[in-house]
């Protein structure tokens, strides 16, 4: 029998070959359950990077897929050690699956606080760790709030950008059951939301967000990067993140270095609920009005878009890499992999004034329901050295309030002048990146 990981695929795709990569490293074979892709070369592209492959009729996966998969995978020479979900919809099972394996992984019922927005803010606000007030909107009973108040509306389970808006008139709440029936409708996305479809308004934190990539192993917390969105453009329904920037530049370090002690605390508040190991995407913001730090949400998983890129060029670890590693990661291996974490992270070398590498990445979206006539990116200087297009002519977007990307580019800063490069970088993109619809 050949020792396995099990890469739980959303219709096809789920960092494929990085995850390849991992696996071979660590002398393994990358196996993979995938549901039903909307597009058969889809699957064809990531095949050529796996082992074997089980493919669902559903475009979910369910629990008992995954036991099936793994019985029909052991009668094809192939033992699975653990598991490795990079699409937040499956996280859960990727938890189920490693608990009866014995593999290094959260506890399911931390990781469902996670996700549950509604319940995090609650948990947070009892510890002490958190100002934001909250409210559960009820269908047909709008919660009575505060008019002196900004307030802000996302779903209890949600990413990318689903849904997420400044409520300006309480009356807004009224689009809430149309926007429901968007989320049931989204054949990519509504595995997200994990037959969950309610909504939550919690009071706006006004001031600069920020993401810290970041690992916990053995419920101690490394902080190996972080990120500001300095570029952030709020449509009616969603809010789109064109511009992330690594390290920031609208705070100062003791600021970011204040952040990064606000997160260990919050994520400290939940290792007694078995959150203890894997990498995370946690989103905050700063409130500038009351000087304090906020979390936003926590994400069991590494962040999108070009995240683990970003975090690689920065610190020379991929997120991807450690957290295939760390499944399996003897106990005599621990101390190691902890010192290779402290080493590797950025947030230290801020702390102690060592230099740090610099990106800029951004983003650009589409607009819902259009199609795709022609794109292009050709800058005649300065070219991105990671450049992923999404979309090609013809492809019909999604009539979804989400952000739906087009295009993802990546480029090395220079970070003693990283705010004239996230100036002449914003510009440079807008000048040159041309999408047109038919």
């Amino acid at each position: 029998m050949k020792k396995a990981i099990l890469l739980l695929m959303h219709q096809g795709k789920s960092y494929t070959e990085e995850v390849a990569a991992a696996t071979a490293g660590l002398g393994l074979s990358l196996v993979a359950l995938s549901s039903r892709p909307e597009l058969p070369k889809a699957l064809a592209a990531s095949r050529r990077h796996l082992a074997d492959c089980v493919v669902t009729e559903e475009p979910e996966l369910h629990s008992g897929d995954v036991e099936k998969a793994v019985r029909e995978l052991a009668d094809r020479g192939y033992r699975v050690e653990a598991a490795l979900a990079t699409f937040e919809g499956y996280r859960l099972l990727m938890a189920e699956l490693n608990d009866r394996l014995g593999a290094r992984d959260c506890a399911e019922p931390a990781l469902r606080l996670c996700l549950d927005k509604y319940a995090l803010r609650r948990h947070l606000f009892a510890e002490g760790l958190s100002d934001v007030r909250v409210h559960r909107i009820a269908p047909g009973a709008p919660p009575e709030l505060d008019a002196s108040t900004r307030w802000f509306v996302k779903p209890v389970r949600g990413a990318s950008s689903f849904a997420t808006f400044v409520l300006d008139d309480v009356e807004d709440l009224a689009d809430l059951p149309a926007i429901q029936e968007q989320m049931r409708a989204d054949r990519r996305m509504k595995a997200i939301f994990m037959d969950r479809y309610d909504f939550l308004v919690e009071e706006y934190v006004e001031g600069p967000e920020f993401s810290f990539e970041t690992f916990l192993l053995d419920g101690r917390v490394h902080h190996l990067c972080v990120h500001e969105k300095a570029r952030v453009e709020r449509l009616e329904r969603t809010v789109l993140e064109g511009m992330s920037v690594s390290p920031p530049v609208s705070l100062d370090r003791d600021l970011v270095l204040e952040g990064s002690d606000h997160v260990t605390r919050c994520l400290a508040a939940l290792a007694g609920h078995g959150l203890t190991d894997g990498a995370f995407h946690v989103e905050v913001k700063y409130w500038e009005s009351r000087k304090r730090w906020e979390i936003i949400e926590i994400n069991p998983r590494m962040g999108g878009s070009l995240i683990n890129a970003s975090v690689q060029t920065v610190t020379g670890h991929s997120l991807l890499d450690l957290w295939t590693e760390s499944l399996l990661l003897p106990d005599d291996a621990r101390d190691a992999f902890h010192d290779r974490l402290a080493h590797a992270s950025q947030l230290e070398a801020l702390r102690t004034g060592a230099p740090t590498r610099a990106t800029v990445f951004l983003s650009k979206y589409g607009e819902k329901g259009r199609t795709v006539d022609a794109i292009r990116f050709e800058p005649p200087t300065r070219p991105p050295r990671i450049l992923r297009v999404h979309v090609a002519e013809g492809t019909e977007l999604e009539a979804s309030d989400r952000g739906i990307c087009l295009m993802d580019a990546l480029w090395d800063a220079d970070s003693d002048r990283l705010d004239a490069e996230t100036d002449f970088l914003d510009r440079h993109a807008t000048d040159h990146f041309h999408v047109r619809y038919r």
